[in-house]
């Protein structure tokens, strides 16, 4: 075993393994939050971006424990699943905490989904109640109708036809006295988080306690030499230690953002729709030292600033998730906030968060990642992992510089998918199968190339070429389709190539417009149509993508 730099250390068959953690968790997720918030509970919690509404800890905790205790009273036990679909609001986290009170899961949906989207994830979970807001109520009725399932719907803001939540919020006799449920294995699913398989179908993947919470201790600011640093600026500034984030408690950086504000204490500025205009004016007003952003949203926020100078020196980070940037955007963001440090974490569900890190006031981290050439890295291994690279053909473990498929094994991985079988996700030896193409330097900085996997994310969100595959196969015209990512700023594109029955007319325009009134609008074919006399296939007559690629993107597509 070869010692190396910050204590990684790596064996001669290229196995990379990072330090145990020096923080883990002793206690359940309901536990964890309710101690923190009671020793925070003068700190303010959130705020909301739009009104400037505050919350302080005590407020938060009381709402959180009233909706608890009834939620009790309407039987929700440890053995049921509880739904959120909300836009970010100061009370759409009182339901995620009061579930981990109770020691029920919780199974977010993200508002923007379509009917079709909710109802495959419903069916997964089959929920005991769901917490909403009034823009989804009828879709969802309509789901739980078509399921036969009589679950209780309440609604965020007032309702005549369904609960209304402010009845969660009403005094509770045993609010004085209230303790959480203690969850006695901290392995047992706390989470299920909705992401896509191999197959590109969502599935439900299920994060434990123990995972989940030691993860976010692992990479959390208190762990971090810069959080001092932060928290001085935030003292500067006259303004508490606040990040700004849009993201919804579908994603689990959500998530892992809640319980890292409630364990350190800092103050989350929330917004519910993203304006890339408004962003600005939010930094001069409110003083965020952090910023979690996904690419468009950089994107759009470089493209939108008004045309004036603005005050961003709180700002000392400027972290880019769920995709990567280009190396002209990022670039751009250095320029725009010169005393921040830019971040592109890297993670995955499966793991329960990150895969990377990238600490700012690490010697060692700073001297590694802040050189120019360097921008396009995803950061260094994070504490509690091993990782090894692997030849896609062969399975042979690669070294630096060499592109392979990450493979990890770590205590932060996934209990499995919820009520479906994830042996696939293991090699024999068991480790997770990323399904990234990845490499690292001699530095053991990593760098994210590819998706093994069919899928492909578009701002953000997985693109299943199934899924629109199936709705070019439903035009009257079209024989075969496949669909591929063609590489954008936000994202990949999806592309449509087809073969035409015989015979049979249409123009690649109508084809496209026949997709676009069929899938949700991030589901559209933005890279368009294109008609081909044929697609190679195998002797099986399945479609051979990777040839399909590179006849699309070129030879040097990897």
């Amino acid at each position: 075993m070869v010692i190396l730099q910050g204590n990684i250390t790596v064996s001669e068959d290229n196995v990379i393994t990072t330090p145990e953690v020096t923080r883990e968790a002793t206690d359940c997720l309901g536990q964890t939050m309710f101690t923190h918030m009671k020793n925070n509970k003068d700190k303010i919690a959130q705020i909301d971006a739009n009104t400037g509404q505050k919350d302080t800890y005590r407020e938060l905790l009381q709402r959180c424990i009233r909706t608890a205790l009834h939620m009790t009273d309407k039987n929700i036990t440890k053995d049921h699943i509880v739904t959120l679909c909300t836009t970010n609001h100061l009370n759409s986290v009182v339901p995620f905490i009061a579930t981990q009170f109770i020691g029920a899961r919780v199974a977010s949906l993200d508002p923007s989904f379509s009917q079709k989207e909710m109802s495959y994830l419903l069916k997964q979970v089959r929920p005991k109640i769901l917490f909403v807001i009034p823009e989804v109520a009828t879709t969802i009725e309509n789901i739980l109708k078509e399921m036969d399932l009589d679950s209780e719907i309440v609604i965020f803001g007032t309702t005549n036809n369904y609960t209304k939540f402010s009845d969660f919020l009403r005094p509770h006799d045993n609010e004085n006295q209230f303790k959480p449920i203690k969850i006695e294995n901290l392995f047992d699913t706390a989470i299920i988080y909705f992401s896509s398989g191999t197959s590109g179908l969502p599935k439900g993947i299920c994060i434990n306690h123990y995972a989940f919470i030691t993860q976010v201790l692992t990479t959390t600011h208190t762990e971090n030499p810069d959080y001092q640093h932060m928290a001085s600026q935030a003292i500067r500034v006259s303004f508490p230690l606040t990040m700004l984030a849009y993201t919804s408690l579908y994603w689990v950086s959500a998530g892992a953002l809640l319980l890292s504000s409630i364990i350190d204490g800092y103050c989350r500025l929330i917004c519910s729709e993203f304006d890339g205009a408004k962003i600005w004016n939010f930094f001069e007003k409110y003083k965020p030292v952090g910023v979690l952003l996904t690419p468009v949203q950089a994107i759009e926020m470089l493209a939108k600033k008004p045309d004036r100078n603005f005050d961003v020196n709180s700002i000392l980070s400027i972290v880019i998730m769920g995709s990567g940037i280009s190396k002209e955007y990022a670039l751009k963001l250095k320029q725009e906030f010169p005393k921040a440090d830019f971040v592109r974490p890297y993670g995955q569900t499966e793991v329960s968060g990150g895969l990377t890190v990238f600490r700012a006031n690490d010697v060692l981290h700073r001297s590694l990642m802040q050189k120019e050439e360097r921008i396009e890295s995803v950061g260094l291994p994070i504490r509690g992992m091993s990782y090894k690279v692997v030849d896609c053909e062969t399975n042979k473990n690669l070294g630096p510089n060499q592109k392979g498929e990450l493979r990890v094994k770590s205590k932060y991985i996934m209990n499995g998918y919820y009520n479906v079988d994830s042996s696939a996700s293991f090699d024999e030896d068991g480790w997770l199968k990323t399904g990234d193409v990845v490499y690292y330097d001699e530095d053991y900085c990593f760098y994210v190339v590819d998706r093994i996997k069919e899928s492909f994310k578009y701002q953000g969100w997985f693109i299943a070429p199934a899924t629109l595959e199936n709705e070019l196969l439903n035009h009257p015209a079209v024989l075969q389709a496949v669909v591929i990512g063609i590489p954008k700023d936000d994202g990949h594109h999806p592309m449509g190539l087809v073969v035409l029955k015989e015979n049979v007319d249409a123009s690649a325009e109508e084809i496209e417009k026949f997709v676009e009134e069929r899938v949700p609008e991030r589901q559209r074919l933005r890279a368009g149509v294109k008609i081909l006399k044929s697609l190679p296939l195998t002797v099986t007559g399945k479609i051979k993508r990777v040839e399909v690629k590179k006849m699309i993107l070129g030879e040097n597509n990897e």
